[in-house]
């Protein structure tokens, strides 16, 4: 079959001349690389005539990265491994431009092949493949560097294809195979505690339906760690538009975000709770316009208004009690607070509030200022009802200064009874010592009654010295101040047991020491006093006819010492536990136990000075234990 051109209608001269040349796809002939034919839209590519391009290598006209190309092609057909050549070559030009060029064989003579190409601009579309390339590369850098999880899911076949490094490292896997080929009903639990009530795998199949209708969306839901535990996500649900079904499951984890939001809530909430339920009205004010911004139920009725409407227009003239404080007005008052706010952050006011409803309470206002905003400052008000409280207050200033002038005329009463019991010894001496010298002086002249008689004036003065004795040793340990030192109670008490030997000898009793401490820090001359008189009372009222047993123990407690003496004697009735200690306070009126009723108060004394307590226990015919405390570490006090 013959080159030429076959028309059944009729035999037509086809213009071939004219289609070469003036055909707008660029046409070449070579032999080999040498070209020996252009047309005029060849030219144009190059932007020369057919003179400046006849007889020049092909070669020439192309870049070095595209010559590799055009070179191996040629070979090609030289070798008749191919004889269509079609590359997309840049063309060696001061701009960057792209033509593509086709080649194929149209006849050999020897080792000579003539080529004939057809060429056309092909700039335009090796740019859009570039710019394909790159976006592609941009993809792949995203994909694989992007911080959210991506999973790439097909719905048709409901499992996973893959996914990017971030979905792994969240759901917690270290390979893609570990991950991929799940379905989502793998990586979605049905239920969870984040969605109460959700069934998350019928709603997974809605989403399913979305993209098979090629909708994106956004949504929430819970996926499924590999450990086994929830996590929130947000996720982007997008149709790749690749395959049908496909899509882009773009997630992050937000779970702590969102236990963090529904934790601010829940503070929020409780703050809210907190605001309109405390008992102190609380009011939120702007210092530049002096307006309120909002109150709690509490201050409305302290101010007693229904709304925070009657509130807001309130000025201090509505509800100050006194005209002026301090030679201020209400208004200049209230102001000059806010400015003391303002300058050291909290500042406090306590005023008589009329209430709208007529009552006047007491009330005390705490301002604290709010700085969260430094151009607009705000001021929060505590209101506090102190009605009872002030009431009270004033009632205990007036109960203080009874119990000043007590205490100042009590100290007087205790100086007046040192001085005077100091200055009745000599009195009292003189009547018992004359009186004695008279009763012997008239041996044999005085009748039985004036014998008894002065008896009984020598009885009397001893008695009376006894008590001036007690009194003066009540009044210095009541004035003076303990001298604190190291005491060895050992031996204090073997010495304080020697000095009461006859006392013990004659009621054949027994003072036993159990636990004694060797060394404890108190006044040695007061603790010595303090034991005597216990030691002296359990020997005096012992049961007739029974041996007197005192034990004295101690032991350490958490600060203090604990002291504990116990008798066998009388007793005393409990409902005396509490008269026991005052002074001149004796409960036995019988002659034969001898007393003043200063002892037990002067050892309750005592032991106030050593900062401890004392108390008894007893019931009657069981005998008696005196329970006191003395503090373990004592300090130096001044003369009361």
């Amino acid at each position: 079959m013959d080159n030429s051109v076959h028309n059944t209608a009729k035999d037509v001269k086809i213009p071939y001349e004219s289609i070469v040349k003036d055909n707008y796809v660029g046409i070449v002939y070579l032999e080999c690389d040498i070209i020996t034919f252009v047309n005029a839209s060849f030219c144009k590519l190059f932007n020369l005539s057919s003179e400046e391009m006849i007889g020049r290598s092909i070669y020439e006209f192309v870049s070095e990265i595209s010559r590799g190309k055009l070179e191996e092609g040629i070979a090609a057909m030289k070798r008749n491994e191919a004889i269509n050549f079609s590359e997309n070559l840049e063309m060696k030009s001061n701009e960057e431009i792209y033509f593509s060029l086709h080649l194929s064989i149209h006849s050999k003579v020897g080792d000579g092949i003539f080529l004939i190409g057809a060429s056309r601009n092909a700039t335009s579309r090796v740019k859009k493949m570039e710019e394909l390339l790159i976006a592609k590369s941009t993809f792949d850098s995203l994909y694989t560097n992007i911080i959210d999880g991506i999973v790439i899911y097909d719905y048709n076949k409901e499992r996973m294809i893959d996914c990017n490094s971030s979905a792994l490292r969240i759901f917690g896997y270290e390979s893609t195979e570990e991950l991929l080929s799940y379905n989502r009903f793998q990586f979605v639990p049905q239920y969870s505690d984040y969605f109460p009530g959700v069934d998350c795998h019928e709603t997974t199949k809605d989403h399913g339906l979305r993209i098979m209708s090629g909708e994106a969306f956004k949504t929430a839901g819970v996926f499924l760690k590999k450990d086994g535990t929830h996590m929130i996500v947000h996720a982007n649900v997008v149709p790749t538009f690749r395959n049908h079904g496909e899509a882009f499951i773009i997630f992050q984890d937000s779970t702590k975000r969102i236990l963090a939001k529904q934790a601010k809530k829940s503070v929020e909430k409780q703050y809210k709770d907190i605001f309109e339920n405390s008992h102190e009205g609380i009011i939120y004010t702007d210092l530049n316009s002096g307006q309120r911004k909002m109150c709690n139920g509490r201050a409305l009725e302290l101010f007693g208004v229904n709304t925070f409407e009657e509130l807001r227009d309130l000025t201090p003239n509505d509800f100050f009690v006194d005209e002026r404080i301090g030679g201020l007005t209400s208004e200049e008052y209230f102001k000059s607070k806010a400015k003391e706010t303002l300058e050291k952050g909290k500042t406090k006011v306590s005023f008589w509030l009329k209430k709208q409803t007529g009552a006047v309470i007491r009330v005390v206002v705490e301002l604290r200022l709010d700085n969260s905003d430094p151009n607009n400052p705000k001021v929060i008000s505590f209101m506090r009802d102190i009605t009872d409280l002030y009431n009270s207050e004033m009632k205990l200033n007036e109960k203080n200064e009874e119990l000043q002038a007590y205490i100042t005329a009590n100290l007087q009463l205790e100086n007046f009874a040192y001085f005077a019991s100091h200055d009745l010894q000599t009195p009292l001496r003189g009547i018992t010592s004359f009186t004695q010298l008279l009763k012997r002086s008239l041996t044999g002249r005085l009748s039985d009654k004036e014998e008894e008689y002065m008896d009984f004036i020598i009885s009397s003065s001893k008695s009376m010295r006894s008590l001036v004795m007690d009194i003066l040793s009540y009044s210095k340990i009541n004035t003076e101040a303990i001298n604190v030192e190291e005491v060895d109670l050992n031996v204090l008490m073997t010495n304080l047991c020697r000095e009461m030997g006859e006392d013990i000898k004659d009621k054949n009793a027994i003072v036993s020491l159990n636990d004694i401490p060797t060394a404890i820090k108190a006044d040695g001359i007061k603790l010595k006093q303090l034991f005597q008189n216990l030691i002296s009372n359990a020997i005096k009222f012992s049961v007739e006819g029974q041996r007197p047993e005192v034990d004295i123990n101690c032991e350490k407690r958490e600060d203090h010492w604990l002291f504990t003496v116990q008798d066998n004697g009388i007793g005393i009735d409990p409902e005396y536990f509490d008269k026991i200690f005052m002074i001149f306070k004796r409960l036995n009126s019988k002659e034969v136990y001898e007393g003043t009723g200063i002892g037990l108060a002067m050892v309750k004394k005592i032991v106030e000075q050593h900062e401890g307590n004392i108390w008894v226990e007893s019931e009657l015919g069981e005998g008696t234990t005196f329970k006191f405390t003395i503090k373990e570490e004592l300090t130096q006090k001044e003369d009361v």
